[in-house]
């Protein structure tokens, strides 16, 4: 009885352990994917004008549109969807790989992942936001 459960045991590990290796080959497949598009998306031109509604801590969101000019300068306007206010940003913009470097005029930095036809909102760390709203941190472009 004792060697049919490890029999048992031994071949449910090793099941395990084949559908680990295919987890990991799928994530790596899906990593070289991602590179690729973010190789491709930091060959592109990020010049235009990109529009979404960011999450908002206060409320229903922030509608944003921010304008990449040719001579590696921005403009941003910012308004609460519901009417808490209006701003307007400028400053000059970097792009490193698939990095994209925002500063404004008061030295304030934000950060983009530049991805096909949108730019994701990166945490002040340069990583993607994770969460409930994740997906909500995206202007596409126009």
């Amino acid at each position: 009885m004792k060697k049919m459960l490890f029999a048992v045991c031994s071949v449910l590990m090793l099941a395990a352990c084949g559908n680990k290796t295919k987890a990991t080959q799928e994530t790596n497949e899906n990593s070289s994917a991602q590179t690729e598009i973010g190789a491709t998306a930091a060959t592109t031109n990020v010049q235009g004008t990109y529009k979404g509604v960011l999450p908002a801590a206060d409320g229903p969101g922030i509608e944003t549109t921010l304008t990449l000019n040719a001579d590696k300068t921005f403009g941003e306007h910012t308004s609460h969807l519901e009417g808490k206010g209006a701003f307007d940003e400028k400053g000059t913009y970097t792009q490193e790989g698939n990095l994209l470097t925002l500063k404004n005029e008061g030295g304030e930095t934000s950060y983009y992942r530049i991805e096909e036809n949108r730019l994701r909102r990166l945490t002040a760390e340069k990583e993607e936001v994770t969460g409930e709203l994740a997906d909500q941190y995206v202007l596409n472009k126009q």
